[in-house]
């Protein structure tokens, strides 16, 4: 009896062992399933937007590249070598002004190795050289080949260049650019072409992998398969279409894409993304064990998991029968010796199986957990590309907009936006720029929560501390009231700030919008609000209407006498200054200008001043009083107190503008620069370069004594000199306006009226009948 009581105990913890273990490995794969594919398409994503941001480093450079050779393509130098039969004596010079602009171009731009300029029509290059058979069958290959190319840009895959054409000949892998000339043109017209050498070492540090532990390999083909870019030198410039995974993705009409191959024997995993610009094809080749140990780690865990849990129950069913434990000690031993071939367990001693398997998921949960914290982590980072997007203007549709909201979990409604940006204020006193981040990051999440508790919205920190938020509304108020209610969530973040963290912030509020594309408007709007903190103080609120000025004739005239002001304090001079100052208010008192008109146009005045002065090299801070500008004038009753803290303020300013003037270098290079102007002005060609190279000089130096010492630049200075010179032609002379443009050295007319509008407030002809009347 007692035998067969014993069997019904063996069977029953038998079929319960059974059902343990179907029901916990059921649900470890059911799990397994649902977050396996999760996972998978995370490190996807994460792969495609590695590579979408090299697309986009890659695209900026060569952009700007292609740019550089679009003017010099425009330079009237290079016009004249490809348009023009130059004597020899001309051609010489142009060549010599040429090679100045390609040393330049090369100069400014690191990635540039060399620049050639080839007319078809003179069948020689820039330099005179008439190409030999052996320079088209090498270096210049491109003539040939390009004189029959349909397109008006062509970029050529990798090839190597001679550097010296020694007994040992040196070579340099060069990417290159070649644009045609004229820029646009019809079939059979093109007279030449500009060709631009990149440094292929430099193009590839920008796609280059930094990571060491990174097993992958990162590099370019162009639509034929050959190898543009790539870590193995060695295959530069060769055709490797013939591999699977390269006709694979060289047939595939998608822009970008994912897919599985072999590569060089080994499994892995191929990103890829299409370059329009260039008709490149960007890939990244992952080893399938490198892309999937975060799976393998992932299931490991999950079936170590279900070791645990199946030995706990089986271990708990087994306290039913002493007779019994005899077998699981058995099974745990027999487990424990398979496991423990691992090295990583081998090594660590342990008294029991169980203390095994706790330390077996104890890792388990610290890898899930470093997992979880790297995907969190990377969160800000999105965000601050996502603001960085809005601000710009490029993300005009809520489409593309969606996915990062979804995976931000943020929420923007999409009937009117007000858009605020927020700056610390005393930025040196915070004590390094890392607890500058700290507060910039605290400050935007109190405001996406009182912007939550609002209605919605979105905050990061930009740049140096400056943040940029952006609230939206779904319902139907009207703009005011939306914009009543971005003001109070604003001074609830400034008291938050004052309170919470001792810090004070100024907040400059652009005007409501309503569409996705304008954001870019509002924010430049609120930017120029804080700008304003200059001379209305921190710890302030500042809104279109308190910057904005009257619209109306008298408000403009009356706003038009500060230039004098501004002057006086710029020459210096505090007596002047003070006498102008007293005219403007005299004229405010007559005219019976309204308060609220009044404090707008002293505003206006201080910051047009304050402005002034900073673009000189003065520092303002402390000028103007630390407290809001506005309320500290609404104290004042009388015109005369007005009047009083007007001339006081920018007397401060010109004592600042004395300290900074008399601590200055005299240098006679300015005193002869400027005398060169004077006699040469009607030059055309007339630039720094040209001054720089008469007084041996280098170009940045001669710019900054300009600056320090004449408090404008060069071709402001220029424009000056030139303007005065055409006022007095036109009063005293019935002379053309296309001649007096060339006498005072603009060889395009419509350049000359344009600027002279722009100086004066009317074109030559306007300006010639309102002097005779």
């Amino acid at each position: 009896m007692n035998l067969a009581k014993n069997r019904r105990l063996v069977k029953a913890i038998g079929i319960l062992s059974v059902v343990l273990f179907l029901l916990v490995f059921s649900s470890i794969f059911f799990t397994y399933t649902v977050f396996n594919g999760q996972l998978k398409e995370q490190l996807i994503d994460t792969n495609t937007e590695l590579l979408g941001q090299v697309k986009h480093k890659l695209d900026l450079t060569l952009n700007h590249i292609d740019k550089s050779a679009i003017q010099l393509l425009k330079h009237e130098d290079v016009v004249r070598f490809f348009d023009y039969e130059l004597n020899e004596q001309q051609s010489r010079n142009n060549q010599i002004r040429i090679s100045n602009l390609m040393s330049n171009a090369i100069q400014s731009m690191d990635y540039i190795f060399t620049i050639d300029l080839y007319s078809y029509d003179k069948e020689r290059l820039y330099s005179g050289n008439i190409l030999t058979e052996t320079d088209l069958s090498g270096d210049f290959q491109w003539v040939t080949q390009f004189e029959r190319y349909d397109g008006f840009f062509e970029w050529i895959t990798t090839r190597k260049v001679m550097i010296n054409r020694s007994k040992y000949p040196v070579y340099r892998n060069v990417v290159t650019l070649v644009r045609t000339y004229p820029l646009i043109h019809s079939p059979g017209s093109r007279k030449g072409a500009i060709t631009i050498n990149i440094k292929e070492d430099s193009l590839f540090g920008l796609i280059e992998n930094k990571v060491e532990a990174d097993e992958g390999q990162t590099f370019i083909v162009d639509g034929d398969g050959v190898v543009v870019l790539h870590p193995d030198k060695r295959k530069l410039g060769k055709d490797i279409s013939e591999f699977s995974y390269i006709r694979h993705l060289l047939n595939d009409s998608a822009d970008s894409g994912h897919f599985i191959d072999e590569v060089d024997q080994t499994t892995s995993s191929v990103f890829y993304v299409d370059d329009i610009y260039t008709g490149w094809h960007i890939v990244r080749v992952v080893p399938e064990s490198q892309f999937s140990r975060p799976l393998i780690l992932f299931r490991n865990g999950l079936a170590a998991l279900a070791v645990v849990l199946f030995v706990v129950a089986t271990s708990s069913a087994a306290v039913i029968g002493r007779w019994t434990f005899k077998p699981v000690n058995r099974f745990m031993h027999s487990m424990r010796s398979r496991l423990t071939d691992s090295p990583k367990h081998a090594a660590r001693k342990y008294t029991d199986e169980f203390q095994y398997f706790e330390s077996t998921v104890q890792e388990i949960l610290d890898d899930r957990q470093q997992l979880h914290r790297q995907v969190v982590e990377s969160k800000p980072l999105i965000k601050w590309r996502l603001m960085s997007e809005l601000m710009s203007g490029r993300v005009k549709s809520r489409t593309v907009l969606q996915p990062y909201l979804e995976m931000l979990s943020i929420s923007l409604y999409s009937d009117r936006y007000v858009v605020m940006s927020v700056e610390f204020d005393n930025k040196g006193q915070i004590d390094s720029p890392r607890d500058l981040r700290l507060y910039a990051y605290a400050l935007c999440n109190v405001a996406e929560e009182l912007m939550n508790a609002e209605s919605a919205g979105i905050a990061s920190e930009l740049d140096n501390g400056k943040c940029a938020i952006v609230m939206c509304f779904d319902d139907g108020e009207d703009r005011e009231r939306h914009f009543m209610r971005a003001v109070a969530v604003a001074d609830l973040m400034k008291e938050f700030v004052q309170e919470y963290l001792g810090r004070t912030i100024t907040i400059g509020i652009g005007d409501p919008v309503e569409e996705l594309a304008e954001l870019r408007h509002a924010y430049k709007q609120s930017l120029e609000a804080l700008s304003y903190k200059l001379v209305m103080g921190g710890n302030s609120i500042i809104t279109r209407e308190d910057i904005t000025g009257d619209s109306s004739p008298q408000f403009y005239k009356l706003f038009g006498m500060t230039d004098g002001i501004v002057a006086s304090v710029k020459l210096p001079d505090a007596e002047k200054t003070r006498v102008q100052v007293g005219k403007w208010f005299e004229a405010i008192a007559e005219q019976g200008v309204p308060p609220e008109m009044i404090m707008q146009l002293v505003v206006q005045c201080l910051m047009k001043a304050a402005t002034s002065a900073a673009e000189i090299g003065v520092d303002t801070e402390g000028v103007f009083p630390e407290q809001s500008l506005v309320d500290m004038l609404n104290q004042y009753e009388r015109l005369e107190q007005l009047e009083q803290f007007t001339v006081s303020a920018l007397e401060r300013l010109v004592v600042r503008i004395k300290e900074k003037r008399s601590s200055r270098e005299k240098n006679d290079v300015i005193d002869k620069a400027m005398r060169y102007i004077q006699e040469h002005y009607m030059r055309n060609d007339l630039s720094l370069n040209l001054l720089a190279s008469e007084f041996h000089i280098s170009i940045s130096h001669l710019s900054k004594l300009f600056k320090e010492q004449k408090e404008c630049n060069f071709i402001d200075y220029v424009i000056e000199v030139r303007m005065g010179h055409a006022k007095r032609r036109l009063e005293g002379t019935e002379d053309k306006i296309r001649d007096i443009a060339e006498q005072v050295g603009y060889s395009n007319v419509n350049s000359f009226v344009r600027i002279f509008k722009k100086m004066t407030g009317l074109t030559p002809t306007e300006y010639r009948e309102r002097n005779k009347a």
